[in-house]
């Protein structure tokens, strides 16, 4: 594989003009400056190589390293509940690397991807000289769109899966045009690959394994049409190809909600998540309803404060207020 750059960057650091002896000691102190939390252990006195490149993506951030072999751990330094919290899509594009969180263990050869979650502590070893890349996501903003990812971090994500090729190939081609991109690209870039982790991962299956299939397919039809606002529970059963009572009952087993019940809760999820997402705070309160199916504000305002106890600019103006 070819090993893209952000070669229209300044490196934060790049080892290969410091002194060999001390190498492990100015990576680890810009580690820490990058990623507060961070530990690097097991580092060569003599490291070969280090490079560290990002540039900013909207609410996200894209990221190259290039490292010798070493042991990387980190724990959340704004704790557990931090609202700043990412969560980022990693690919090895070089070497190989094994990688740990919440009990889950993969190892990523070339090519292969995982997603890490900062509001919990994860560990790495690089067993070779190593070269990856990662796309730092609003935590928010991926767990609205994406609920189920928070348990699936720390897999691989399956590289011979249609779905993985897409967001991979779609990751790399970012790495070689994004200097090229404005601003305002960059975070338009930001929210598709948000929505083409769908495309690489399934949510988990229900409960009852006769209908497991039945909920994967309605969760993932609610979430292709959660933006059309005449979208209906007749329209999702019919799609399974069952009536709507008998979806009811099988959503209510697996969930706890009907079917009406889960798309509401989805759009009202959603709106919450992009309502502090900084790559849509351009977006008046009123278009961030519309575009998660709502069609009348006052409607979406009263729904939302009924399920959250605050407007939606109360919840925007919270979630800016814990940014800062």
């Amino acid at each position: 594989m070819e090993t893209p750059l952000l070669t229209h960057t300044t490196p934060l650091i790049d080892l290969s003009g410091v002194e060999a002896g001390r190498r492990p000691e100015l990576w680890a102190a810009t580690a820490r400056s990058c990623f507060p939390g961070l530990s690097v252990n097991d580092m060569p006195s003599e490291a070969p190589v280090g490079e560290i490149r990002s540039i900013g993506m909207g609410g996200g951030a894209l990221w190259s390293i290039l490292s010798a072999p070493i042991a990387v751990s980190y724990a959340p330094a704004g704790g557990a509940e931090d609202p700043r919290a990412s969560i980022s899509l990693l690919m090895q594009l070089e070497g190989s690397m094994l990688v740990a969180q919440a009990r889950r263990t993969c190892e990523l050869g070339s090519g292969d991807m995982c997603l890490l979650d900062e509001r919990f502590p994860f560990h790495l070893q690089g067993r070779e000289q190593s070269h990856i890349v990662f796309l730092r996501m609003p935590r928010r903003a991926v767990l609205g769109r994406h609920p189920w990812l928070e348990h699936h971090t720390a897999g691989a994500i399956a590289g011979e899966d249609a779905g993985a090729a897409l967001l991979r190939d779609t990751l790399v081609r970012t790495l070689e045009t994004v200097g090229d991109l404005r601003e305002t690209q960059r975070s338009a870039v930001l929210s598709a690959m948000i929505q083409l982790l769908g495309a690489a991962s399934t949510a988990p299956a229900a409960p009852a394994p006769d209908a497991g299939w039945r909920v994967r397919a309605a969760l993932a039809y609610i979430e292709m049409h959660l933006a059309d606002g005449e979208l209906t529970p007749e329209e999702v059963a019919r799609d399974q190809g069952v009536s709507r009572r008998r979806l009811d009952q099988i959503l209510r087993e697996a969930l706890g909600l009907s079917v009406a019940g889960r798309i509401w809760e989805r759009r009202l999820q959603q709106a919450a998540a992009d309502l502090v997402d900084p790559g849509r705070a351009s977006l008046a309160v009123s278009q961030i309803g519309f575009s998660v199916g709502f069609e009348d504000a006052a409607h979406f305002s009263r729904a939302f404060k009924k399920r959250f106890g605050r407007t939606p600019s109360e919840w925007r103006s919270l979630g800016a207020s814990r940014m800062n």
